[in-house]
């Protein structure tokens, strides 16, 4: 029964939180298709196959499918330019326009979703606490007997859970574990963490650290600041605007900063992991769970659903064979040509990339099955 329930979450989650970025993506498309003149033969509601057809309005066919994700739109003549109401056939800036307008509303959506969740649902963290998230092999942390997943309670009597007022707006003191711990190097240390399981329980912890513990990292533990308690907090409508502009334009700069940060290594290629729906979905499930709403509400939801519209306009943007951007790139070479690739040979590049990215999905599928990507 805890599986069905697990799977029947998990599903409703994928549909409520891809489904309507993938909806907005091709609706996008659709719209700026139209206003171009070009003929579109399909706006389906889901992923085919077919379920039924709901009603023809003029020359496009509304459609539901079996799928319940998302939405396509099928247009006359991608890539062949014989028809003249063919997308192919349209003027360069008609086909750009076309195609950027999908990963536009993508990213006009996660500024709407950050809107709308600070006008609703923003909340000022009032308590913190450190989770581990790796144990080190050979630290101390392993010889005292911490695992991943301890919230860490205490050390050597100290209340390591920090409590901030509400309007201070104050960050968490992420360095008061480390400073805490660093004073006992070579001495006894007693932890009190709080353990995963059903249910959570508290367990002391005691051992030595050794003299030539790292200062730096004395416990040999990478940590999770874990937001426990949360208030409301009201925002303006020009205040929300301004808050969802922010992070917006953050996100897009961190992602454009990526390749830089790679090449000077100041972030590590393992943190770089692709996930695919089936990560984004867990990622989803373990956002609602009770212990986080009940702490953060829905904010941090949908946070992350803002976050995914982002990548899904960044990522379609890419100059990538079978993608927007890499249909955007072949008119971008038609210019600077002053004609256009022969449109079989296009057909032919987008037809390779499309089985491309359709292995590469099915292998981070597997890895996000094999390996699951989680929060925690």
């Amino acid at each position: 029964m805890e599986i069905f329930t697990s799977l029947l979450t998990g599903f409703v989650v994928f549909i409520i939180l891809l489904g309507p970025l993938m909806f907005i993506h091709e609706l996008g498309h659709f719209a700026v298709a139209k206003r171009a003149g070009i003929r579109v033969e399909e706006f389906g509601l889901g992923i085919p196959p077919r379920a039924v057809r709901l009603f023809k309005l003029g020359e496009t066919e509304y459609t539901l499918n079996w799928l319940p994700i998302g939405a396509f739109v099928r247009m006359t003549g991608e890539e062949n330019p014989e028809d003249p109401r063919s997308f192919a056939a349209q003027p360069k800036r008609w086909r750009l326009a076309t195609l950027a307008a999908g990963p536009l509303m993508n990213f006009l959506g996660g500024f709407v979703i950050l809107t709308l969740a600070y006008l609703f649902f923003a909340t000022q963290p009032t308590e913190f606490r450190y989770r581990i998230n790796q144990v080190m092999a050979g630290s101390p942390a392993e010889q005292i007997g911490l695992q991943r997943g301890d919230a860490i309670l205490a050390v050597n009597g100290v209340d390591m859970v920090q409590k901030l007022e509400p309007a201070s707006g104050a960050p968490p003191d992420v360095d008061a574990l480390r400073r805490q711990v660093r004073q006992f190097i070579g001495q006894p240390i007693e932890i009190v963490v709080l353990r995963a399981g059903e249910p959570e329980q508290t367990v002391r912890l005691s051992g030595r650290l050794p003299s030539d513990a790292n200062a730096e990292a004395p416990l040999g533990v990478s940590l999770i600041i874990e937001v426990t308690k949360s208030e409301r907090v009201a925002y303006t409508l020009p205040e929300a605007l301004l808050a969802a502009g922010l992070e917006v334009g953050g996100a897009i700069a961190v992602l454009i900063q990526l390749p830089a940060r790679l090449v000077n290594q100041t972030l590590a290629l393992e943190r770089l992991r692709p996930i695919s729906v089936v990560g984004i979905t867990n990622i989803g499930v373990e956002l609602i769970d009770s212990s986080v709403t009940e702490s953060q509400g829905l904010m941090p939801f949908l946070r992350f659903a803002a976050v995914v519209s982002i990548a899904i306009a960044f990522t379609n943007l890419l100059p990538l064979p079978a993608l927007d951007g890499g249909r955007i790139l072949f008119i971008l070479i038609e210019v600077l040509r002053g004609r256009r690739v022969d449109p079989r040979r296009e057909q032919w590049v987008h037809a390779v990339g499309f089985a491309f990215l359709l292995a590469l999905s099915v292998v981070v599928i597997i890895m996000d099955i094999v390996n699951p990507v989680s929060i925690r």
